[in-house]
């Protein structure tokens, strides 16, 4: 039989009903970056090491790169972002999908240039939801790739003129919460 050893501190899982939860992403805190252009990818502690909840459910980084690379920044429009865990597979056998999605604004040759350039780049991505938590999809072992992307200028008046866009991974876990810095790329 293997020799199995729980690190991690039995805790409750509280909920204060007082306590403020809101919904959503910042339209305008997302970042963005290529596998390829990390120097090092942190990950979140293995469940043999990390000693509590909170810890097996975090990365604290630093991510790091080479000037001039770093994250780059992504405006969705507001109220399209959302960040998803699905988890799936059979009992023993789990994995999580966790997805990134978005709307950007328009149908412009940016936006097409986007879709084109990183549809099949393996990508990381640091989206800031409304309560300040960072969340992570992507990794350096399984990176998030382009898996929807529909433009539309919309038919009438009063539809959306935008891009929706997803980005999902595959991990052993749902997508943890980044602590560390971010670094922007320097634009050359």
């Amino acid at each position: 039989m293997p020799d199995c050893i729980d690190t991690i501190v039995t805790d409750n899982m509280d909920y204060c009903p007082d306590q403020e939860n809101p919904a959503g992403v910042s339209p305008v805190e997302i970042f963005a970056a290529r596998v390829a252009d990390f120097d090092e990818i942190m990950a979140p502690p293995a469940l043999n090491v990390a000693t509590t909840l909170e810890e097996a459910g975090t990365i604290v980084g630093p991510h790091t790169f080479t000037p001039p690379k770093g994250f780059f920044k992504i405006t969705v429009l507001p109220e399209t972002g959302m960040v998803d865990t699905q988890n799936q597979g059979e009992k023993g056998s789990k994995s999580n999908v966790n997805n990134f999605a978005g709307t950007l604004p328009g149908t412009s040759a940016k936006v097409t240039g986007f879709i084109r350039k990183y549809q099949n780049v393996g990508m990381i991505f640091l989206v800031t939801q409304v309560n300040g938590e960072i969340k992570q999809i992507g990794s350096k072992n399984s990176p998030a790739y382009l898996s929807e992307a529909t433009g539309s200028s919309g038919v009438k008046p009063g539809d959306v003129h935008g891009t929706p866009i997803k980005f999902s991974d595959v991990q052993a876990y749902p997508a943890p919460v980044y602590t560390g810095t971010i670094t922007e790329f320097v634009p050359e």
